[in-house]
């Protein structure tokens, strides 16, 4: 049996630009996982963040803004401000009349990926189960390894470091103490 997965067909998608009616030069937009993670890849609990790492908020925002952000409804109730500014929020939920003020809803990740087709790159934020299915289709992750030891009960999916490999690491010590890195992951092609 071979394994083949899931949204092939996602890549077979063409996208024109407006202004000269050509291809761009991507089928599909760059998919890219952000998240925030302890050494056990634990990314949260009771639908927070297991900590306060004011740095991780300012890259988070520099990275995301102009672009698509790609979330599950979880993730969309735990944000304090709704939608987040400067960026189109769209969120995934199982419920159809879901009211997400200032999202766009859709019912699966190749509805949303679909609505970002002609986006350069569409960031990935959360949660568990979103990052499970988007892993598959992602070219990059941007992970913040936050150097702490806490409970959790959402982790980010395991990779292979066979698939990834470690382009950049940046490696702070927040105002509050907390060691942390910024990780540029890279799919092996």
């Amino acid at each position: 049996m071979v394994f083949m997965p899931p949204f092939k067909h996602l890549r077979l998608h063409i996208v024109y630009n407006t202004a000269t009616s050509q291809p761009k030069d991507h089928l599909m937009p760059k998919i890219t996982l952000i998240a925030a993670c302890a050494p056990d890849r634990c990314i949260g609990i009771n639908n927070t963040m297991p900590w306060h790492l004011p740095e991780d908020f300012a890259f988070f925002k520099s990275y995301t803004l102009d672009k698509p952000v790609v979330m599950g409804r979880k993730t969309w109730e735990s944000l304090p401000r709704k939608p987040l500014p400067g960026r189109r929020n769209i969120v995934i939920s199982r419920q159809a009349d879901y009211p997400a003020e200032g999202a766009e809803t859709v019912g699966s990740l190749e509805e949303a990926l679909a609505l970002c087709a002609a986006a350069e790159e569409v960031i990935i934020m959360g949660g568990a189960q979103i990052y499970a299915q988007a892993l598959l289709l992602a070219s990059d992750l941007r992970i913040t390894e936050v150097a702490l030891d806490v409970q959790g009960d959402a982790f980010f999916p395991e990779f292979s470091p066979s698939e990834w490999r470690e382009a950049a690491r940046e490696t702070h010590t927040s105002a509050n103490g907390t060691g942390y890195a910024f990780v540029h992951y890279t799919r092996i092609r």
